[in-house]
């Protein structure tokens, strides 16, 4: 079997999707976490630090949220991307 024959399936498979995709408008697609940074023991168990939002302003509100446990020092807004990229820190 030669490479062309190989590739074919795939090509077929993809052309059309491609194209959809190609005129479709791309819309900003940022998911943003945080990170605590604590007095002692890790942040976990705060359920602030599992759940993605989807603006910084819900980030936001998230941090004020996690900064009412005690052990917590300051936050940090990072986007939800590998690596992650800073945005902002929220302290008391």
């Amino acid at each position: 079997m030669n490479n062309e024959a190989a590739r074919e399936p795939y090509a077929a498979e993809t052309g059309e999707a491609g194209a959809r995709d190609a005129s479709a408008p791309k819309e900003a697609d940022h998911r943003y976490r945080l990170l605590a940074t604590m007095v002692q023991g890790t942040a976990a168990a705060l359920p602030e630090a599992w759940q993605p939002y989807r603006t910084v302003g819900e980030a936001q509100t998230g941090a004020r949220e996690m900064l009412h446990n005690h052990r917590v020092l300051r936050v940090a807004i990072v986007e939800d991307r590998i690596p992650p990229r800073f945005v902002e820190w929220v302290g008391r």
